[in-house]
Formats: structure tokens, sequence, C-alpha cells
């Protein structure tokens, strides 16, 4: 059967439920809360490693080290071509191949270099408003990944989005190893749908992981349901060492977001809306 909510999203599994889960086990956050009070409150989106400084520049440096190979490799096939004879359209094939695949190295390896060290989303359960923090490095693998350029590395995009409007599934992917059998990664991704309807209009990831769980999402809908009982309100480990590119919401964004009310938010809103007119 497919979703309920069309177009439906890659590598889809299934809906997930909304509203209060009447659980009565702790609800954990799997250690994803960056931040919580009874307004609002900053859920992490960084992968497992991704806000560690030694892998990442790890990472950074075999990215730089592929890119280096690859202008080499172009150097000497340009050579080749102008300056041997021999072999000559094997050599202007293996100067296209390079050409083609030298974006995609200098996309993940800019990507890598340039994103913050977190990419979290923020539910303000008094306005019912969500705000999501996105990068590019979210994203990596898509197809987007072979038609964005890589000097948009430094990009950030903020979006608000109605609560009302969102809705969760779980999608699936499976990956074959050499030694027999599958790997499977799971995500929870939230559809953005247009107001009383199922038309997906946008989505975002919410969490990722190699094991089939629903706790940041049941977690979500209990906190913006105002059901703070079962919750787990301990905040996510502070790391020895950071990345230096920091979370930085912009100003209108980050004010509006932590709104103690409706009333709060359109006087914001409106402040912005003025000396935007100016």
């Amino acid at each position: 059967m497919p979703s309920k909510y069309q177009p439906q999203v890659s590598a889809w599994r299934e809906d997930l439920h909304k509203g209060i889960y009447t659980t009565k086990s702790h609800l954990s956050n799997n250690k994803k809360l960056r931040y919580a009070n009874d307004d609002y409150c900053e859920l992490s989106r960084r992968f497992t490693g991704m806000g560690s400084l030694l892998i990442r520049l790890i990472v950074i440096i075999l990215f730089f080290i592929c890119v280096l190979i690859i202008i080499s490799g172009l150097v000497a096939v340009l050579f080749a071509i102008f300056y041997l004879d021999t072999h000559k359209a094997l050599f202007i094939l293996s100067f296209f191949l390079l050409l083609i695949s030298s974006p995609i190295f200098i996309q993940f390896f800019l990507t890598f270099l340039f994103c913050p060290e977190d990419c979290p989303v923020r539910f303000n359960r008094k306005t019912g408003k969500v705000y999501i923090y996105d990068h590019f490095l979210l994203y990596c693998g898509s197809w987007a990944t072979f038609t964005r350029s890589p000097f948009r590395a430094k990009e950030i995009t903020v979006k608000e989005f109605n609560w009302a409007d969102i809705q969760g599934c779980m999608t699936s992917v499976s990956v074959p190893i050499a030694s027999g059998g599958m790997v499977r990664s799971y995500r929870l991704e939230c559809v953005v749908c247009e107001p009383n309807t199922t038309k997906v209009i946008d989505h975002f990831l919410l969490a990722g992981s190699t094991s089939l769980g629903y706790n940041e999402w049941m977690w979500i809908n209990s906190y913006m349901a105002f059901s703070d009982n079962n919750l787990d309100a301990e905040f996510m480990p502070e790391e020895d060492f950071t990345w230096p590119i920091k979370v930085n919401w912009p100003e209108e964004i980050d004010k509006k977001s932590k709104a103690s009310s409706l009333e709060e938010y359109q006087k914001i809103d409106a402040e912005y809306k003025k000396l935007g007119n100016k």
C-alpha cells in the first residue's frame, strides 16, 4: 500500500502516527536534545561522528588528496593528448572521465569543509511553528550531488513550517555486502503538506539510523502536545572538540522560534516586515 501523502518520498517504508503516544514507557530523545524549555525545543540532526573534529579532518584530508590526484591526472592526460601520438583516443576518454568526476569530489570536499557542526530543527509548541536549519551535507548522495554547484558549500537554508502541516514517515535503503546479506539504513523523514490536504509540498530529514526506531518522532509528538511526563529531558553530551563552524540562526528566525505565544510571534513578524519595507 502506498503512502497516504503524495507525491511519495523516495525509499518510503511506512507512514507514522501523529498524536500523543499513550505508552507509559520512558520516551528517549536518543541524545539528540540540544535545548528545551516550556516554549520550544531544539533537536540535533547531526549524524554519528559528524561533529567529531578528528573524523572531519581525516575526511577533508582524504578528499583533498583525491582532488589533487584528479587535478594531476587531468594535467597528465592533457599533456599526453597534445604531445603523444600513441593511444590518443584512450587519453581523450580518460580526460573526459576525470573532468566529469572532479566536480563530484570537489563537491564532497567543500561540503565537509564548510558545513556547520550541526543542522538542528526547532519545534515551538506555543506558536505551532517548526524551523529547519538545513545544509547540503544532510542530502549528499542524492541526485543534487551531481547537479548542484560545488561552490554553494557554505549555503545555509532556513525554513519555517506549521506543525499542523507536518507528517512523519519512515524510509529505508538496503545495500548488499560482500560477505552476503544486506545492510539496511533507516531515515525518519517529515513531509510538509498543503494545509488540510495530503499533498506533499516539501520534506526534510529528521533522523538517520541503522536500526528501526521511532523514538525522536514519538518524543516530538508528545512534546508538542504538552505531554511531558514521560519525556527524556537529558541534553545531548558535549564533545571535547567541536567543529569551528557553529550553528548561527538568522536573528529574525531566532526570535520567532523562541516566542512564548502567537501574539509575541506576530509582533516580531510585524517588526521585521516594517524594517524590510524601509
